[in-house]
């Protein structure tokens, strides 16, 4: 597994891409920069990040004989990874928001984006991407944004927070664990983990779908397609994937 440092790119998921079409290789690598100027994020978005002042990471790594339609187990293994890093740096309130958003409290610290390259029904190539707000402290039209460093007051060592990250891959085997099928018994422990984790579960919180229509509703369950389930005011059940609706936070 090798580690790599760019002083800085347009997106480290790009950047992964590119290795990958180029070289044809097969090595699991992770990238991190301090300074990304085109970061993407769920549903489009830009993530917009002020230079050496966040952290955005990437890993690629190769799967062996993941179904495509699992894909979002994955995408819970390493919400799961991310958010017990950011335990380990007592950051307090830590949820998941769906599918896979980093919250302290109500607000936003980490995004991430998954980019799969799929081989017939199974993963040929999996790249996570995720960024960290660690020292930022403006966040301009952002308003559910935080950061590290405006949550716990401490001005954090950029390139410590990465090693830790890079040696809780190795020193806790997520990687071997994601190469893999997850056995039935492996999935039901992270899926109870993750929904432990879920980001205002059973409680009502307002949604909009993707005809613009606002409704109130609360979580039930994710399956391991990553498709929510939800219950309404009127206790209508319905299921939607990421594309299809969205949560509003207050």
């Amino acid at each position: 597994m090798n580690l790599i440092k760019l002083d800085a790119i347009n997106s480290t998921n790009e950047y992964l891409k590119n290795i990958i079409q180029k070289n044809q290789s097969k090595h699991t690598q992770v990238v991190y920069t301090f300074n990304q100027t085109e970061g993407k994020g769920q549903r489009g978005k830009v993530w917009n990040s002020q230079p050496e002042k966040n952290i955005a990471i990437s890993i690629v790594f190769f799967p062996k004989k993941i179904k495509v339609d699992h894909q979002f187990i994955l995408s819970m293994h390493f919400s799961l990874f991310i958010l017990n890093t950011l335990k380990s740096l007592r950051v307090p309130n830590l949820k998941i928001k769906w599918p896979n958003d980093i919250m302290s409290g109500n607000t936003k610290i980490c995004g991430i984006l998954n980019e799969t390259k799929v081989k017939g029904s199974f993963i040929e190539s999996f790249i996570i991407g995720f960024g960290i707000n660690v020292n930022q402290e403006n966040f301009i039209d952002l308003p559910n944004a935080s950061s590290l460093k405006l949550i716990n007051n401490i001005d954090y060592d950029l390139e410590g927070i990465v090693s830790l990250i890079f040696q809780n891959l190795k020193k806790y085997d997520y990687l071997s664990n994601a190469l893999k099928e997850f056995s039935d018994n492996e999935f039901q422990k992270l899926n109870h983990q993750y929904h432990l984790n879920l980001y205002r579960r059973g409680e009502f919180s307002q949604f909009i779908n993707k005809n613009k229509e606002f409704f109130f509703a609360k979580i039930l369950e994710v399956n391991k397609k990553g498709i929510i389930k939800i219950q309404k005011e009127d206790k209508t059940i319905m299921t939607y994937n990421f594309q299809e609706i969205q949560m509003i936070i207050e």
